[in-house]
Parts: structure tokens; C-alpha cells; sequence
């Protein structure tokens, strides 16, 4: 019996869990038991015992007994306990959870609004009460159209509730859709909306992500404006302008109307530009431009066409309403008069007016035309109009050859009478010179130096700007030869025109002048505007693939000029990307810029792009570019455009008579560390 109760006790032992501290006191009670079940074993079998053995051997097994008892009924009390502790663990990570996903929520910057399949809101976030300008508690419960009102009376007295339920989130599920919001004030504003439907059984709950892209919008038409006006003078530029004048051209064809286009060019700008500065020219433009837009009708398209000139496109006018209005801006321009510093210039103007009807080809066609009649008008005497007729087509490239330029043009290639100047390109992070731009000037009978704009355009119209790049290109070359004896490092960055993009001969005679003189072909840099490259992109594209695998480098030039000039950036094959100086000009002092200037620079870096920020006029806008990250710096601040080659004062290329002449201005500094 002794041993069947050690046994006994043994296997109780065995399967009793691991002591802990509540079952320490239960395991004394325990063993108590034991004894006292021992104790009383052998007071019944073995030798007759005291009283008092029988006293303890009964304490012992009662309170082994009672030790059971208060363990099998605490076992299910402990369970419960367990059941109850991990209900509640439960319940504390539910809580903890929702807390942290609220918090999530709340610190997101856009809102986030729920509603059921009625269109009321059941939920709101911190960012969508502040969009809105109303509580959580506020609009709980109401409908969605209190945030998302209905574009007009009518569609309220409609139903738009039901309408937006059923029509206009299916549009917007899955999809970014703009819509528009309602603050509590009233005000209304441009919203970004994105709708994700959640099933839950036989209930469905609409979250939507909502954003204000006011600033978003604010930027994309100060994108447009500025890729349709020109900077210096708010009126449209040559691009807007050209695309209107297709678009007249087309319209007159299909309603039979007639319309005009004036052409109008400044007689006296280039004396003003010159005796005063630029700075006078510049604002001599301005006034310009301001006594031309108000004389223009609402309908009127108004531009600048370049340096000195001026387009209007009159719609719905014959021949005689044309030429009154030409006379009209005529005579506003004859009776202005510019004064600067104490000196008062008369201006007057040349016009040339050229009618689109419904015969008129294209719009080419009434531009050639219109440009024609002003060089008639200004080789009769200037400050006059002319109307373009028929009979002034009979002898359009005589006419032209007549007033001198397209002969002079090819005569200055012929006799090397073009003049290089250079414009250093700055490292932001170093200050030093690494490159300089080379720049073209002609030189007149009396070797006075003709500006860019004075011969360009001209040479445009008449096929000759490849002849002009060719020239550029070997003179280039021929001195940067001789610099690099000094100055082994230094490289030129050469523009080139519309035409080179299509002259096959242009690659070839850079491959030939780099094999005959050795130059590096790294040390070229080899320029095409954005408006240049988007013309023609497969044109563009073939042309700069072919000068990258010649060795030398490619610059797109006024990048940002245009509205889709992120889009097509990374389908060009350019080493540099030079940011349009209308958004760095003022870089310092206006935010819209310093933003424009920010994204350029970093989209062009992750296309594996380096950046040039042109019109560079003050310290603190390079410190800016420095700071944004932009690589290089060109502009009047870090060093004009100076007729004194890198390493010489003056120098003639040996047999080409290819002169250098001076253009810094008095007080010239450039840039110092």
C-alpha cells in the first residue's frame, strides 16, 4: 500500500506543470496531502497508533482534500484567466494598431474622405479637414456634395448627389480625375480626386484621395504663358505667333473671310541700341510693344517676331481696312519718341502688309510676302507701308538681292568678313572658366560689327546659315588649335542653325577638320536650340547621334522654352542642357523661377545630363545655381561676350584675315573666387 502511494505521489509530481509563483503554494498543500494519505494508510493497516497520529494524519488528508477540491475548481478559474488575459492582449494590439494606421492617416498630405453608396461621409482625415476647412464631427454623416458641390445651380436642383453616385465615380474609380472642391468658406478650387471602392459583404465604402492642384495648374499656365509670349516684352512670341498665322490661313480657306498680317520692323532701333546700349534697346522695345498692343484690337494677334520687329495678324479685314490700320500703327510709331539720358530719338517704322485669303498657299507663303513689302517700304524712304500685290512677286529674289543682304551675306563668307567672339562658361562649384561659347558678328564696309540678329534671319530666308556654320565651324577650330598651345584644357561650344540639321557636309567637314589638325573632339561642343530640335526631332536626333559618335559633345540650348520640353528631353542625345535665361534672369527674386530652375536641373541630372543656366546677371542667382546643384554658369555677371580671344587681345588668323576685335565693355570684370 506504502509503495502504490509512492507511486502514486511520483506520477503526481511528473505531470505537474513547472513551478511558477502561483503554483508554489499549491504544491506544499499538496505534498501535504500526500503525507497525510500516508500517514493514514498505515494507521489503518499497520500497528494500532496514538490518538494524536490520528488527529494529524486526518488534518493532513483533509487539507489534501481540500487542496484538490480548491485546485480542480481553480483549474477552470485559471482558464478562464488565460482566456480573458489573451482577449485582452488582443483587444490592446487592435487598438494600437488602429491608433498608428489614424496617425498614418492623419499625417498624410493629402485628405482622404470615406463614404457609403449613399454619398454620405463617414470619415475624415487631418489633411481633409484642413482642405476643406471643416471638422471631422461637421461633416460626418452628410453627403459628399458639401466637399464636391455641383458645377452649377441646375445640376443641384437635378440630383447631383445621385448623379455623382452613379455617373461620376465610376469615372474616377481607379483613375486621377479633376474635379472641383468647396472649402467651408465658399471658395472653390481645383481639386485632384482618386477613388478606390472596398467590399465589405454586402456594403461598399468609397475612399477618396483628394489634393488641391491649385499651384499645380497655377504652374502649368505660367508654363504656357511663357512659352507663347515673349519675356522681355509680354507679347507672344515668334512660335505662338507662327502657329496662329497656320491657323488664320486655314480658317480664311474655310469661312472665305480675308485677313492681314502686318509686318512691322523699327528704323531707328539699331542707332538707339547702339549710341545708348542694350539697355536702352530693351526698353525702347518695350515701349514698343505697349503702344502697338493698345492700338490692336481683342481679336488682333499681336507678337514679337525678333530683335527689332513686330507682327500683327488683323482677322476679318480687306485690303483697304488693312491699310488703314497699318497707317494707324504707322502713325503712332512716327509721333513716339524715345528718351533716354537726356537724348531724344524719333523712331518711326517701316510696314509691310500682306493679305490671306483663300487662294494664299500657306502661311510661309503671306510671311514672305509681308516680309518683302516692309523691305519695300523701307527701301522707299522708310517710316511708310506697303501693301504686297501680285506684281510684287514677279521679282521677289531680284528684290531682295537688290536691297543688298543675301549679297553681302556671301560676300562676308567669301571675304571672311565675320569676326569670332567668345563668352566663358563658369563651374559653379569652382568658379573657373572650363569653356567658352563662340559667338559670330559681321563686319560691314566700313568694318563696323553687325549683330547676330542684323544678318541671322536674313540668312535663314535666303539658305545661307549652313554656309555661316561652315564658316564658324573651321575659324572655331583653326583658333581653338592655336589657344590649346596655352591653354590645353580649353574647349568651345559652337551653335549651330536649323539647316545644319539636314546638311550631311556639315559632320563631314567636322570629321575632316578634326583628323587634319588633331584636335581633341572632346573640346567641342557642338549647340541646337529646343525650337530647332523640336522641328524636326528625327533630324535632330540623327544629327546629334552622329556628332556624339564623331567624340565630340551636344548641347540643347534654351531648354524649357517650349511646353513639352520634359517630354522629348530624354529621346535627345545632348551632353548639356542649358536652362532658358528667362527663368534665371530673375532668378534671385522670384520663386515661380527658382522652382522652374530646381526641376530642369534635376530632371536633366537623371537623365545623365549636366546643366548650364544661361543670363547669369547678379551674385546672388549664382549662388543659387551653385546651391540647386546646376553645373555651369553663363551670363554678363561672369563675362561678356568679348571679341578678345581667351589667350590674345588681338589676332589675326595667318592667311584668313580673320579679325578679333574688342566688344568688352568699360568696367568688365569676370568672375573671381
Amino acid at each position: 500500500m506504502l509503495s502504490g502511494g509512492l507511486v502514486l505521489t511520483r506520477k503526481i509530481i511528473k505531470n505537474l506543470p513547472v513551478p511558477d509563483n502561483r503554483w508554489r503554494m499549491m504544491y506544499l498543500l499538496i505534498i501535504f496531502f500526500i503525507i497525510g494519505y500516508i500517514i493514514f494508510t498505515l494507521a489503518i493497516f499497520g500497528e494500532p497508533i496514538s490518538f494524536v497520529v490520528w488527529v494529524v494524519s486526518s488534518i493532513f488528508l483533509g487539507g489534501g482534500a481540500f487542496v484538490l477540491t480548491v485546485t480542480y475548481l481553480s483549474s477552470k478559474t485559471i482558464s478562464d484567466v488565460r482566456q480573458y488575459t489573451q482577449l485582452e492582449n488582443e483587444h490592446y494590439r487592435i487598438v494600437t494598431a488602429q491608433r498608428r494606421l489614424e496617425t498614418i492617416l492623419d499625417n498624410v498630405a493629402e485628405g482622404i474622405i470615406t463614404f457609403d453608396q449613399g454619398g454620405n461621409i463617414q470619415s475624415i482625415n487631418r489633411a481633409g479637414e484642413k482642405l476643406f476647412g471643416y471638422s471631422q464631427v461637421e461633416v460626418i454623416g452628410h453627403p459628399i456634395s458639401i466637399l464636391i458641390p455641383p458645377p452649377n445651380i441646375i445640376d443641384a436642383r437635378e440630383g447631383y448627389l445621385h448623379h455623382f453616385m452613379r455617373t461620376e465615380i465610376q469615372r474616377l474609380i481607379g483613375h486621377e480625375g479633376e474635379v472641383t472642391g468647396r472649402h467651408k468658406d465658399g471658395a472653390r478650387f481645383p481639386m485632384a480626386l482618386k477613388v478606390s471602392e472596398i467590399k465589405l459583404g454586402d456594403d461598399v465604402v468609397y475612399t477618396a484621395l483628394a489634393a488641391d492642384i491649385s499651384e499645380r495648374k497655377a504652374m502649368v499656365e505660367h508654363l504656357r504663358v511663357m512659352a507663347e509670349h515673349d519675356g522681355l516684352t509680354g507679347l507672344h512670341n515668334r512660335t505662338f505667333f507662327h502657329s496662329q498665322l497656320e491657323q488664320f490661313v486655314e480658317r480664311v480657306k474655310r469661312t472665305n473671310h480675308s485677313c492681314a498680317l502686318l509686318y512691322i520692323d523699327l528704323d531707328n532701333f539699331k542707332y538707339v541700341n547702339d549710341t545708348l546700349g542694350h539697355a536702352a534697346g530693351d526698353q525702347l522695345i518695350i515701349e514698343v510693344a505697349a503702344i502697338l498692343q493698345k492700338r490692336a484690337r481683342k481679336t488682333d494677334v499681336t507678337a514679337r517676331f525678333g530683335g527689332d520687329e513686330f507682327t500683327v495678324l488683323l482677322y476679318n479685314v480687306g485690303p483697304e481696312q488693312a491699310s488703314k490700320t497699318a497707317e494707324s500703327f504707322r502713325k503712332s510709331l512716327a509721333n513716339y519718341r524715345f528718351r533716354k539720358a537726356g537724348e531724344t530719338v524719333d523712331v518711326g517704322c517701316s510696314i509691310g502688309v500682306a493679305l490671306i485669303t483663300p487662294q494664299t498657299q500657306n502661311a510661309s507663303a503671306v510671311m514672305s510676302q509681308a516680309d518683302l513689302a516692309c523691305h519695300l517700304a523701307k527701301r522707299a524712304g522708310r517710316n511708310r507701308i506697303h501693301l504686297f500685290t501680285s506684281s510684287d512677286s514677279e521679282n521677289v529674289m531680284a528684290m531682295s538681292l537688290d536691297m543688298g543682304w543675301s549679297q553681302r551675306i556671301k560676300n562676308a563668307i567669301d571675304k571672311n568678313r565675320f569676326a569670332l567672339a567668345c563668352q566663358p562658361i563658369v563651374n559653379t562649384r569652382t568658379r573657373e572658366i572650363e569653356s567658352y561659347e563662340v559667338l559670330i558678328r559681321m563686319l560691314d564696309e566700313q568694318d563696323e560689327l553687325i549683330m547676330p540678329m542684323g544678318f541671322l534671319p536674313t540668312a535663314e530666308r535666303f539658305g545661307l546659315s549652313a554656309d555661316i556654320d561652315k564658316w564658324v565651324i573651321v575659324n572655331a577650330i583653326e583658333t581653338l588649335i592655336q589657344q590649346r598651345r596655352e591653354l590645353p584644357k580649353l574647349h568651345y561650344s559652337i551653335n549651330l542653325s536649323s539647316q545644319a540639321l539636314t546638311d550631311l557636309s556639315i559632320c563631314d567637314l567636322i570629321m575632316k577638320k578634326l583628323k587634319s589638325t588633331g584636335l581633341d573632339a572632346a573640346a567641342l561642343t557642338f549647340e541646337v536650340t529646343e525650337t530647332v530640335a523640336i522641328a524636326d526631332m528625327a533630324a535632330a536626333e540623327k544629327f546629334l547621334s552622329r556628332l556624339q559618335a564623331i567624340g565630340c559633345k551636344t548641347s540643347l540650348d534654351d531648354f524649357g522654352s517650349g511646353m513639352a520640353s520634359f517630354a522629348y528631353l530624354k529621346d535627345l542625345p545632348v551632353d548639356y542642357v542649358k536652362i532658358d535665361g528667362r527663368f534665371v534672369k530673375n532668378l534671385a527674386t522670384n520663386s515661380v523661377d527658382q522652382a522652374m530652375v530646381k526641376a530642369m536641373n534635376e530632371i536633366a541630372h537623371a537623365l545623365g545630363k549636366q546643366t548650364i543656366a544661361e543670363f547669369v546677371e547678379n551674385e546672388a542667382s549664382f549662388v543659387l545655381l551653385k546651391e540647386y546643384g546646376v553645373d555651369y554658369g553663363q551670363g554678363y555677371y561672369l563675362g561678356r561676350p568679348d571679341m578678345t580671344l581667351p589667350c590674345k587681345a588681338i589676332m589675326e588668323h595667318a592667311g584668313g584675315g580673320v579679325a578679333c576685335y574688342v566688344e568688352r565693355p568699360p568696367g568688365h570684370k569676370k568672375i573671381s573666387r
